[in-house]
């Protein structure tokens, strides 16, 4: 790292506004303070002159943070040689990240960002992905990049686990207004990783299918009622937005089911025999289990099934 030398520098020399080495996200200052409260700083901050007053922060982001609060003014400080490259310096701090704490997937993105002002795609990926603990593959590069150019609120959502980083990454692929929206419904019903993503898939093909913005629907009176229905939990409404959106997404497929269901219902099969079709009735085979106790029972399941072929409404539905 070459030549470091300490010393007292008032705080007001070290801009907290240049983040170009910083990549620290999401965070809270409270147990630092405490510690600093108590013991003082340890480890000096690590910082780099950018002027002939200023100096840019490298390594101790949040310490500095916490003593601008404490309105202490002046601190010891480890000052890097100003011979040292612009890149050099942006890997000590790296380094010294990685060396004591796991960077949370913001963090990740905000790294991989300012890796690129430095090296390859391919170098990244073979090389620092792996040592921000991620599979080293372009898809994996693709979803995390996005990441930093999101909303504060939305990367706190992600970096709190609230919103999946995939799902995230996904919001871009919306105008601002409709970002909001979604990020809006995603957050009320606390949806499961696969589910936030569903939601996000089916809403961006509905608006490109239709050439219509995720306000126009999301908007709508039915979904509305869904959401202020103060007689569902928020399983409930989530199961019913979900269908909800399937319906406008995949209307032939969701009439198919509807169909199915009541023909099955008809059929009056009873609970020991399972009639199912195709998932999303993408092939043509069906399915029927039974469950029986004695040979009674099997006769009459069976009797049952073979009923089955002389419904018109099934072989309408079967044959198409």
């Amino acid at each position: 790292m070459g030549n470091v030398e300490y010393k007292q520098l008032d705080i007001k020399s070290i801009d907290l506004t240049d983040t170009t080495f910083v990549i620290t996200y999401g965070f809270t200052l409270t147990q630092l303070k405490k510690s600093i409260e108590k013991i003082g700083i340890l480890n000096p901050p690590l910082v780099k002159k950018k002027s002939r007053e200023q100096y840019s922060i490298v390594c101790g982001y949040k310490r500095l943070l916490v003593c601008q609060d404490m309105g202490i003014e002046k601190l010891r400080c480890a000052i890097m040689g100003q011979g040292i490259e612009e890149k050099d310096t942006f890997l000590t701090g790296l380094f010294d990240n990685l060396s004591h704490r796991v960077l949370n997937p913001v963090e990740k993105s905000i790294t991989i960002s300012k890796l690129q002002k430095y090296y390859s795609g391919e170098v990244i990926v073979k090389k620092f992905l792996p040592l921000l603990g991620l599979n080293p593959h372009y898809s994996v590069l693709d979803r995390i990049k996005p990441l930093s150019g999101l909303d504060a609120k939305v990367k706190d959502a992600v970096v709190d686990g609230r919103i999946d980083e995939g799902a995230a990454a996904k919001l871009l692929n919306f105008s601002e207004k409709d970002r909001e929206l979604l990020f809006q419904l995603l957050s009320v019903l606390r949806f499961s990783k696969n589910k936030q993503n569903e939601i996000i898939d089916n809403s961006y093909d509905i608006a490109k299918r239709d050439g219509c913005s995720i306000s126009d629907f999301l908007n709508a009176k039915g979904l509305k009622e869904i959401l202020t229905d103060s007689d569902l939990n928020i399983p409930q409404k989530g199961n019913r937005v979900r269908y909800f959106l399937r319906k406008l997404r995949y209307p032939k497929i969701i009439k198919a089911e509807k169909d199915f269901m009541e023909v099955r219902r008809k059929l009056n099969l009873g609970d020991t025999i399972k009639l199912t079709s195709p998932p999303s009735f993408e092939g043509d085979r069906y399915c029927i289990e039974f469950q029986f106790e004695n040979m009674d029972d099997l006769e009459e399941n069976l009797k049952k099934i073979a009923s089955i072929k002389h419904n018109k409404e099934f072989k309408r539905i079967i044959e198409g």
